[in-house]
């Protein structure tokens, strides 16, 4: 028998029963559906969140530092200085700029109108070449506002629209706390809505939407804020490395570093606090990138693995139909062995029809993960998540491998019928 009348008689034999075909491919379906939904849609989200990172934080050196005076550490304010110094006087020639950094919640007022801001910054006159911002209009942070911790302001595009109407603000005298701050410039917009946020949600949190104020500023508005915490942008990605062990070493001499493997989780409590007297990171957005790179391996391969339980159930249901079949048209074998059907055949049929039928529900699994892959970007996290090709190609391949493996057993079975038993079959 040739081979497109074999796969003639399999979708022949499909249709002629409509229903149990379509309950033997669900989990096919179910599996190819899952493997392209769950892969695209994380993968699109994750690309977006990378691609704001990136965007954000590129050859981006953070430093954060916590000293326990109880524990015999130094003051913060002291080591800030010292850092401080270190990172101006020996590491100038790693780093293009770097600028102390605090954030808070904060409300600002003009002209009696509120506003909730979270994105409340202080930082010094290179605050913008670290985080890239441009001034749009106006001037930026000097260092002279730093050195007379001057009362003055440099806000974001977004702040600028929804606070002011879309007005120039150079010269306008905005509140906080009571406190008086002039706006000396506007930085140009960084960013466009990101497809994931809603126009609240964008204006509540958009890049664009934020205040810098000196930090000297800062225990004016807050007496109890500390500034350990420092971003640095390094010149490229080799001299961050260099500029993360450097800091590391620098800091390692004067922060006897907390344990945290020696926390007890179970009681809440650090067992052994002796010989602590604080704790600091020194990290860049490249190593943050790369371990979420490894967690959304890990979370990928976890979602293939779980929508592969769902190809092997659909496979166990093929094979489970396919047995019913050969049951079912045992003397058709019989009477095909009969005038001197060869067993390679008789497999061929069966195989094709096995693999017709899990292709049949890979083709479905296919356009219904397309279906929820658009759907569900859209609706749940507002991106265009494209399928990925790759991921369907394998889902589709797999779900007829599938149908082949499971279908080799009763393929067998049936070619191994002896003819005179088969024919006997009523």
């Amino acid at each position: 028998m040739r081979f497109w009348q074999s796969v003639r008689m399999a979708f022949q034999t499909l249709l002629a029963k409509k229903v149990r075909s379509i309950l033997t491919m669900l989990g096919t379906v179910i599996g190819v559906t899952a493997v392209i939904a769950l892969v695209s849609v994380t993968a699109a989200q994750n690309e977006a969140n990378r691609n704001v990172w990136m965007t954000l934080s590129k050859n981006l050196v953070t430093v954060n530092f916590n000293s326990y005076e109880w524990q015999g550490g130094r003051p913060n304010s002291e080591i800030a200085r010292e850092l401080s110094q270190y990172l101006n006087e020996d590491l100038r020639s790693l780093a293009s700029g770097l600028t102390p950094s605090a954030q808070m919640w904060n409300q600002i007022t003009w002209q009696g109108k509120t506003l909730d801001l979270n994105n409340f910054y202080f930082g010094s006159e290179q605050f913008s070449l670290v985080n890239q911002y441009d001034i749009e209009s106006g001037r930026d942070l000097s260092y002279m506002d730093i050195q007379r911790n001057t009362r003055v302001a440099v806000i974001g595009s977004l702040l600028r629209d929804t606070m002011f109407n879309y007005k120039d603000p150079i010269g306008e005298t905005i509140y906080v706390k009571n406190e008086p701050y002039t706006i000396v410039g506007v930085y140009r917009a960084t960013e466009k809505k990101p497809d994931y946020y809603s126009d609240e949600e964008f204006q509540r949190w958009g890049r664009d939407n934020m205040i810098v104020l000196p930090y000297t500023q800062a225990r004016t508005l807050n007496p109890g804020m500390e500034m350990n915490n420092y971003m640095i942008k390094g010149n490229d990605t080799e001299a961050c490395l260099l500029l993360v062990e450097l800091i590391t070493d620098f800091l390692g001499t004067m922060i006897t570093r907390f344990d945290w493997n020696s926390w007890d989780w179970s009681s809440g409590r650090n067992p052994d606090t002796s010989g602590t007297n604080g704790d600091f990171w020194v990290y860049t957005a490249t190593e943050y990138i790369e371990e979420q790179e490894q967690a959304e391996q890990s979370q990928a391969n976890t979602m293939v693995m779980i929508a592969a339980i769902s190809l092997l159930v659909g496979g166990i249901g093929i094979m489970n139909i396919m047995l019913v079949t050969v049951t079912e048209r045992t003397r058709e074998i019989g009477v095909r062995k009969a005038i001197g059907a060869p067993r390679r055949n008789i497999i061929t049929q069966f195989l094709i029809e096995a693999a017709v039928l899990s292709g049949s529900g890979g083709v479905l699994g296919v356009v219904i993960g397309f279906a929820v892959t658009l759907y569900w970007g859209k609706i749940q996290f507002n991106i265009i998540a494209s399928p990925d090709l790759g991921v369907t190609a394998l889902a589709f391949g797999v779900s007829v491998a599938m149908g082949i493996v499971f279908g080799i057993y009763p393929a067998i079975k049936a070619a191994f019928l002896q003819p005179v038993d088969a024919l006997r079959t009523e």
